[in-house]
């Protein structure tokens, strides 16, 4: 568990949020938890070094957050996080009073194991992750840290969509569509992609001649 120290703010707006990002601080908002809206800042520094030992635990499990210098704290979870679209650098922070009853909507990561023993992958395939993460709804006190899927059974061709996954009690997934999490697929030989670029290129020298015919007939 980390513990995230903030601060009250009173000022709001682009100019503040720049002043308070030029002093090393990253704005945020707690809500939630049937009180009022809390807005707040963070130490980038701090934040940073959370994220580099929490991880995805700070979604899933209850961080500690101290709130103008208090001595006691309360629990709190990431609830979103707005990235710069260049830099990657956190610019805002939104956290969610941590209530373990309450009915939240969060993404939970895949893990994927058995690739070792996948038959697909012995003669030559790889495991394409078309998801790596999942959207589902549970309780705050039931969020899983991850999802893990097996492999191990699995030939080229062979898929695993999120009907086939059995999630852990109380989490849900609000979705009619049975899309893919990951598939064996297998790889183009260099040969095999050189044959099919010379088969293109030979029908598009094809066609282009029966054009030059029909022009030339006209």
């Amino acid at each position: 568990m980390a513990t995230i120290t903030a601060l009250t703010r009173t000022e709001t707006g682009k100019g503040a949020n720049r002043r308070l990002r030029a002093e090393g601080r990253i704005p945020a908002i707690l809500y939630g938890g049937g009180q009022d809206n809390r807005i707040l800042s963070v130490e980038k520094r701090q934040w940073m070094k959370a994220i580099e030992t929490e991880g995805g635990k700070l979604r899933s499990r209850p961080q500690n957050m101290v709130i103008d210098d208090r001595t006691w704290g309360r629990a709190v979870l990431l609830w979103e996080q707005q990235l710069h679209p260049v830099s990657g650098d956190p610019v805002h922070i939104d956290f969610l009073r941590f209530d373990p009853n309450q009915e939240v909507e969060v993404e939970v990561p895949i893990i994927v194991n058995g690739e070792e023993e996948c038959p697909g992958v012995k003669i030559g395939g790889v495991v394409s992750l078309v998801r790596r993460e999942i959207e589902v709804n549970c309780r705050a006190g039931d969020i899983p840290d991850s999802i893990t899927i097996s492999v191990a059974e699995l030939e080229i061709g062979d898929s695993i969509h999120i009907e086939d996954i059995e999630l852990p009690k109380g989490v849900e997934v609000n979705t009619d569509v049975n899309f893919t999490i990951c598939a064996v697929v297998g790889v183009k030989t260099e040969e095999q992609e050189q044959a099919e670029m010379e088969a293109a290129e030979a029908a598009a020298a094809e066609a282009a001649a029966a054009a030059e015919a029909e022009d030339t007939e006209e």
